[in-house]
């Protein structure tokens, strides 16, 4: 009994226990390394391996905006309000943070079949 509990306590302990975070530095040609909870530490990382800081799929839902780009900061605060990222990535150096795409909305289906004008005037 105590072998069989010694073996366990010894396959556990060597197996590694890590959580994913939600921010990666992805670099070309290397795995993404998904060590990052702060965004603004993920991209120093970024900046000095000369890659990008990226969301982990697994991890964090993109947020749904209407503007292409958003500003992740620490404590999960997002502001999608840059048409483009270079703007996106200016505010990013300055705020400390870093830039992830969002998720537009859907667009939504074309219109089967009118409805009834309220305020059209008909005459009795």
């Amino acid at each position: 009994m105590k072998r069989t509990a010694a073996i366990i306590a010894l396959l556990l302990g060597a197996a590694p226990l890590t959580a994913a975070a939600p921010f990666c530095v992805k670099v070309t040609g290397v795995p993404a390394q998904c060590l990052y909870v702060d965004p603004a530490a993920c991209q120093r990382e970024a900046d000095r391996a000369g890659g990008r800081c990226v969301t982990n799929e697994r991890e964090f839902e993109r947020p749904v905006a209407a503007l292409p780009y958003c500003l992740a900061r620490a404590g999960n605060v997002m502001s999608c309000v840059y048409p483009a990222y270079a703007d996106c990535e200016t505010d990013a150096r300055r705020l400390g943070g870093t830039c992830i795409a969002a998720k537009l909305p859907p667009r939504p289906g074309p219109v089967k079949e009118p409805g009834a004008d309220p305020f059209a005037v008909t005459r009795p």
